[in-house]
């Protein structure tokens, strides 16, 4: 088995469906809270969504699918001009080899964002191939299933009227989440008023939802060290299950600071690239939970190596967002107990969703999810939706 064609579609949605269109004009702290410009929302600074999608044909006429984000076509661009000279008329078997070649060919330009991206989408679809190459599910080639569903957390629970944070809480109790993620609303810029509208929001979570459900929040990169430092300390009566992204990937030593004081665990690494990027993290004791996302950190190929590096750490991984790469990796990974989950809150009038532009993906049920047992993603290619897509 050869690739004898290999597809790259730059197309302007989200990579995230819906969720886009329902966040992008929600409250949250954000990397650009500090600039007064850019404080209110998504939309006043982040690119404009974008997604590039690789198809990989064998000779054999057999389809291998990936994706990465992709805002300003830079990934599509990186693999239209450099990167598939390495894939064209090799075996997906040889994985790990053209991810190396790939990866030290692009280390001048590379090493981090779109140029890992981009060798993420590929690999991705290597993976694909190689599950219908085998006649079976990633996970499988992965060392199978080690639960029979994936559990998942909700969310979502940004910080908005406190009726429908309260409604959306218990709805995600009902709808049988055992854990959930909000957002806070405020960082060093807001000072202590600011402070006081963050424990607010998390008490709100709690009250709502009682003892026994974990809640975690996240900061998205808009805290910094000393400000994350005084937050844990207002924060620890609430019982969180982890603080998230407290400050940018790069202040590993503020990370350090952050997790050394103990008092709620700290997760990051959504942000980080490659195993070089996470061992960093985890070299530096800076988290007690790493979160790495296989559309950015290099793919199924960089993720195993990632996993195994926090294992033997005893830290566990919980993937960034929703996607079936990251239900496959993870319901197949030891060290992997829970994965991100975006369900609508119940509050949101929902517009009715597009036809998807993959279609199989599993049902989640009772806030856990199984992956298909077809071969490689379990996914298919609407080559209609693609082509509307693409316009």
């Amino acid at each position: 088995m050869q690739i004898a064609k290999i597809e790259t579609c730059f197309i302007p949605v989200s990579m995230w469906a819906d969720l886009w269109d329902r966040e992008k004009d929600l409250p949250l702290v954000t990397p650009l809270s500090m600039y007064p410009e850019y404080k209110a929302l998504y939309p006043t600074w982040y690119w404009d969504p974008a997604m590039t999608v690789v198809v990989l044909t064998t000779d054999d006429g057999t389809e291998g699918i990936g994706w990465c984000e992709d805002g300003t076509g830079a990934a599509k661009l990186i693999i239209d001009k450099h990167l598939e000279r390495f894939v064209a008329g090799a075996s997906p078997f040889d994985y790990e080899r053209i991810w190396d070649i790939m990866f030290r060919s692009s280390i001048p330009y590379g090493r981090k964002g779109a140029a890992i991206e981009a060798i993420s989408a590929i690999d991705i679809a290597l993976w694909d191939l190689m599950g219908k190459a085998e006649g079976k599910p990633i996970y499988e080639l992965l060392g199978g299933k080690k639960k029979a569903a994936m559990p998942l957390y909700a969310s979502a629970l940004h910080p908005v009227e406190e009726s429908k944070v309260r409604a959306e809480a218990t709805d995600f109790v009902a709808s049988g989440y055992s854990t959930m993620k909000g957002r806070f609303p405020c960082g060093p810029v807001d000072g202590t008023t600011g402070m006081q509208e963050n424990v607010e929001h998390i008490r709100i979570i709690r009250d709502a939802v009682g003892p026994d459900i974990d809640i975690a929040c996240d900061a998205y990169m808009g805290w910094d060290a000393d400000y994350a430092i005084a937050m844990l300390d207002l924060l620890e009566p609430f019982d969180m299950a982890w603080l998230e992204e407290p400050v940018i990937p790069d202040d590993i030593a503020g990370y350090a600071a952050i997790r050394a004081v103990g008092k709620i665990k700290i997760s990051g690494g959504e942000h980080e690239f490659t195993r070089y990027g996470h061992q960093q993290l985890l070299d530096a004791e800076a988290v007690d939970i790493l979160q790495p996302d296989l559309h950015r950190c290099g793919g199924f190929t960089e993720a195993i190596k990632i996993a195994r590096m926090a294992a033997d750490r005893g830290i566990p991984v919980i993937c960034h967002t929703y996607s079936i790469p990251h239900l496959h990796y993870s319901i197949a990974t030891d060290n992997c107990p829970i994965l991100e989950h975006f369900p609508a809150p119940c509050w949101f009038d929902l517009p009715e969703p597009p036809p998807p532009l993959f279609t199989g993906e599993p049902v989640v049920t009772d806030g856990a999810v199984t992956p298909s047992a077809e071969p490689g993603l379990g996914l298919r290619l609407d080559r209609e939706r693609l082509a509307e897509l693409i316009g």
